[in-house]
């Protein structure tokens, strides 16, 4: 059996890979021990950026469907859930999801 070589990036390629991750801001991570609330506003996120994908959409097509600027739909898919209450992201999944049934377990 044939062993292959991996071939790794060079230096200019990693560098532009860099430069262009330095310019995002990453998606934020749900600690384990959060509380509830930050669970149900986590998953709420995850749901409207699961719909982003199953529809074909944009951020800036769903932030025209939410009536809300598009920092503020990008602050959703980022997970930036302490921008927001629970509330008002029900509000938002609500819209896309009308049929929506909030449960408490």
């Amino acid at each position: 059996m044939e062993k292959k070589k991996v071939k790794f990036p060079n230096n200019k390629t990693l560098a532009h890979m860099r430069s262009k991750l330095e310019q995002h801001e990453g998606a934020f991570i749900l600690p384990p021990d959060a509380n509830a609330v930050d669970k149900a506003k986590y998953d709420i996120c995850r749901q409207i950026l699961i719909y982003i994908h199953k529809k074909g959409i944009n951020q800036k097509e769903l932030a025209t469907i939410l009536d809300v600027p598009e920092t503020r739909v990008s602050e959703i898919v980022h997970y930036k859930i302490i921008k927001f209450t629970l509330d008002k992201l029900i509000s938002y999944y609500e819209i896309i999801n009308p049929r929506l049934i909030l449960k408490v377990a």
